[in-house]
């Protein structure tokens, strides 16, 4: 079992790393070394997406993510629905006053 501590660890080493590139990458440029000091921070964007789980998609793509979870979303909502209970005869029968039609 991982600890919540461990957990804070991975993600301090983690931090210091991506802010050990970023200090590369601003020598590089410093230094002259501009298209070099460009690819190490294109590199570190990668990187922060994959540690932050974003997905780079184009504009038309979005609606098409958009609707895919639209769809997704419906058929979870279908159980809530028929999950209610159908009313019992016997209370029926017991809400009829007697007596009168």
């Amino acid at each position: 079992m991982v600890t919540l501590g461990e957990l804070f660890d991975e993600l301090d080493y983690e931090l210091e790393d991506m802010l050990d590139v970023l200090s590369q990458a601003i020598d590089l440029i410093e230094d002259g070394k501009v298209k070099e000091g460009v690819e190490v921070l294109k590199a570190l964007e990668e990187d922060m997406f994959d540690f932050l789980d974003y997905v780079d998609v184009e504009e038309g793509e979005v609606d098409v993510i958009l609707e895919e979870e639209a769809e997704d979303e419906k058929p979870a909502k279908a159980p809530k629905k028929a999950a209610k209970p159908a009313p019992k005869p016997a209370a029926k029968k017991a809400e009829k006053p007697k007596g009168k039609k």
